[in-house]
């Protein structure tokens, strides 16, 4: 086969194009927003004072938001490498070896990604002046000393390219790269239940660890090993997260008689990895939000009460500060849930097209099917907020019942917060509505 019939093949048009300019953006505002991190961590690192929480703030903050960040990446390179099945099954059927639609496939990802962080890296300019509005160590930044350093400048925009291309080499590992695979979309084989095995046990060892923290330890070694133990368990959430999405999805399917349930429990039962990958970043947020909002309102009772005088001025700085990173977190997995939610849903109807014009020839109205649609992603998202409460309630319980006793405010505020971030997601879905109708009416949609 020719180079220039690859090219001609690969060359996005129609439907196709709509999602790659999604996914340039994507990648862009993943360029940005890790831009942004950066410079607000080193302006947490640099901050004028000894207190130790500061440099735990900014290594706090690289590690809980470059998971989100790396998520939405991975996601739009997953999808841009998987949702060419057509054009794939073509090349296969016209000589290609699996090899060689592999590198035009993740070749394809890499070059939208470079094209999206570069727009990512241009409008990183702004990123001083605004970030200068806020306070670290209560007085208002410096624009001038946010600029970063010209060689992390220059090594954020390779990276994220290089995470694209990782994750849609990762991505198509999941399609069977034979013609007949690339048509019918044969997938990896199904979860195992030793993730929830798996998931137990690391969640048992972390609940152990906060236990048995001890000042004996040292200050670093208990940052360390918390920070580990955090991390883990993040981890995990993302092992088994697929896995009970599915079980449950599959439960609900067999006992519902509505069509729009059975519709949207098939479509997690078929593919559950990307159902939680679509809301991995609320799940996050969730599991970040509980007992850091918990802390914080507990320090706050501190900070109006006699017990102020035993704390320091820096202290007392630095608790301001982790309000605002804290909020710096929610806000950023709230903008890559909503991202990942118009991406993954626009290419779930240009994917889906067949189902939903069969659906439409058989009568069942769209407003079903939207609804359908809506049901298919809320599901996974209730999962991914009451799992991740659950699995942040069992590891901070003591801070989170202190601060249910004494600040009940703040956890009421973190339920409002959680309830706008799934409000969020009800309407990322509807936002895509417009693609639905456009593939219903299209003069082209098969008839």
């Amino acid at each position: 086969m020719s180079a220039s019939a690859a090219l001609l093949l690969i060359r996005p048009r129609g439907s196709s194009a709509t999602l790659t300019w999604l996914q340039m953006l994507a990648s862009g505002v993943s360029t940005l927003l890790a831009f942004g991190v950066t410079i607000l961590a080193i302006a947490f690192w640099n901050a004028p004072t000894d207190e130790p929480g500061y440099i735990v703030l900014s290594v706090a903050l690289v590690g809980l938001l470059i998971v989100p960040l790396i998520t939405l990446g991975s996601a739009t390179a997953r999808l841009a490498a998987r949702s060419r099945d057509d054009r794939l099954a073509t090349l296969r059927l016209l000589g290609a070896t699996s090899a060689r639609v592999r590198r035009i496939a993740v070749a394809e990802v890499t070059v939208i990604a470079t094209f999206g962080a570069l727009i990512g890296t241009a409008l990183s300019v702004v990123l001083p002046f605004l970030l200068s509005l806020l306070t670290v160590y209560g007085r208002a930044l410096d624009s001038s000393e946010l600029w970063l350093p010209w060689w992390l400048s220059a090594s954020l925009p390779p990276l994220m390219v290089a995470v694209a291309a990782v994750s849609g080499m990762l991505g198509l590992r999941q399609v069977v790269l034979s013609p007949l695979g690339v048509r019918t979309r044969q997938d990896a084989p199904r979860l195992s239940w030793l993730r929830l095995v798996a998931a137990l046990a690391v969640l048992g060892i972390a609940v152990l660890v906060m236990q048995s923290a001890s000042d004996a330890w040292g200050t670093v070694v208990v940052i360390i090993v918390l920070s580990v133990a955090v991390l883990a368990v993040m981890a995990v959430l993302g092992l088994v997260g697929p896995l009970i999405v599915s079980r449950l999805a599959g439960r609900r399917d067999r006992r519902t008689s509505d069509a729009a349930r059975l519709i949207a429990a098939r479509g997690i039962v078929d593919d559950p990895r990307t159902a939680w990958r679509e809301v991995s970043a609320l799940a996050l947020a969730t599991f970040v939000l509980i007992p850091s909002g918990s802390m914080l309102g507990y320090l706050n009772t501190i900070q109006n009460s006699a017990s102020r005088e035993i704390m320091t001025t820096d202290q007392l700085l630095m608790f301001a500060d982790a309000r605002t990173m804290v909020i710096a977190l929610v806000a950023v997995s709230f903008l890559v849930v909503a991202w990942q939610i118009a991406i993954t849903q626009t290419a779930a109807v240009i994917e889906r097209r067949e189902l939903y014009v069969a659906l439409d020839r058989i009568g069942m109205p769209r407003r079903e099917l939207n609804r359908a649609r809506q049901l298919r992603v809320t599901m996974p998202a209730n999962i991914a907020v009451l799992g991740s409460a659950l699995a942040a309630a069992t590891i901070a319980f003591w801070v989170v019942l202190m601060a249910l006793i004494t600040s009940p405010v703040f956890i009421i505020a973190i339920a409002v917060v959680l309830a706008a971030g799934l409000l969020l997601i009800r309407f990322g879905v509807a936002s895509t509505n417009p693609v639905l109708d456009r593939v219903l009416t299209a003069p082209t949609r098969g008839e």
